[in-house]
């Protein structure tokens, strides 16, 4: 079985860790994995295990036939392709119509607005309905059954995991609060802003800007206690600059960096949204909350840091739910099943 993941570029973002964490989880398990980038590589191509062979299409002109027959050249020897976000699988439909190959084309959905945003793409529901659907939450794989109508049978659900970093963690602590998120309004950054103004606490903010309008109102509201840093790409490594970890996002799959938290043993407050959410609810329910009222926000964190943290709980949690080993074993088993349907 030969495997092909498919993004256009490895920028900094939670579906963009899962492409890497995944293809080098894949090569340590003795699978033929290679990775195909539409564009370019990007920043986090040093994480890439360096022994996973890299195919660069360098795509300038998104209709050009030149690089898509390219592009066909390089798929035809694939047994899957493994296609991360909807417009990647989009352009990969595409080739294979005008360039055919035999591999299962698979969509990996990791689209964080579904709460709040469930039109159908365009040209899904037709030309390019995906025969092959995994999202990493079950709201993303209902959504596929009944929006786009592809067969419960074809439809898989794996959540998010991400590779623990060992990172030697220091004692001193920069920052009361960080968040770990990219800027842009569904992430509600903003909220976050404001719930450190008015506990008077100091916030790190760690993520690229999306959105430039939101971007200059979020930068127009920080104060000399919040800081805004789209530098970092291994969020893992600077978990240790503070003490309490947030996450305020309106909707979300993951959300991955929960996981993170968890992964460096850091309490946190998080709105209740995606998979991770409800999978860690089970066990930290204190570190979950409905609502985005100030007041409340407030009286839970301080609630929260009342409490001694059980860090042995955090590290078995992280193993039972979120260990390589289990997700690899998932992931094989969704691709036998692919290539053994006609």
């Amino acid at each position: 079985m030969k495997i092909l993941q498919v993004i256009d570029t490895l920028n900094i973002g939670g579906a963009e860790r899962v492409f890497v964490d995944m293809s080098n989880i894949l090569l340590e398990n003795s699978q033929k994995i290679e990775v195909l980038f539409l564009l370019e590589c990007g920043v986090l191509k040093p994480e890439l295990n360096q022994n996973i062979k890299i195919h660069e299409l360098n795509r300038s002109k998104k209709w050009s036939l030149k690089k898509m027959k390219e592009c066909g050249e390089v798929l035809k020897t694939f047994d899957i392709i493994h296609c991360h976000f909807r417009h990647v699988y989009r352009y990969i439909s595409l080739v294979n119509t005008i360039f055919p190959f035999k591999g299962k084309v698979i969509l990996h959905d990791h689209y964080g607005a579904i709460d709040v945003d469930q039109k159908i793409p365009f040209l899904f529901s037709t030309f390019f309905q995906p025969n092959y659907y995994i999202g990493v939450s079950k709201t993303l794989t209902l959504w596929a059954e009944k929006k786009l109508s592809i067969p419960t049978k074809n439809v898989f659900l794996l959540e998010n995991i991400i590779i623990k970093n060992d990172v030697e963690l220091k004692k001193e602590r920069n920052y009361d609060f960080i968040l770990v998120s990219n800027i842009k309004p569904v992430k509600n950054n903003i909220f976050a802003v404001k719930l450190a103004q008015k506990m008077d606490k100091s916030l790190l903010l760690v993520g690229q800007n999306q959105d430039s309008n939101y971007f200059t109102k979020i930068n127009n509201a920080t104060t000399e206690k919040i800081t805004i840093n789209s530098t970092i790409s291994n969020a893992q490594s600077v978990m240790y600059w503070a003490d309490f970890g947030l996450h305020t996002s309106i909707s979300e799959t993951g959300p991955l960096v929960l996981i993170e938290y968890l992964a460096k043993k850091l309490p946190f407050l998080a709105f209740e949204t995606g998979e991770v959410a409800k999978t860690l609810k089970n066990y930290f329910p204190l570190y979950f909350i409905d609502n985005f009222d100030l007041e409340q926000w407030q009286e839970r964190i301080n609630k929260i840091k009342e409490m001694p943290v059980d860090y042995a709980k955090f590290d078995l949690v992280f193993e039972k739910e979120f260990g390589s080993k289990n997700y690899c074993q998932k992931l094989k088993a969704i691709y036998l099943c692919i290539l053994n349907k006609t």
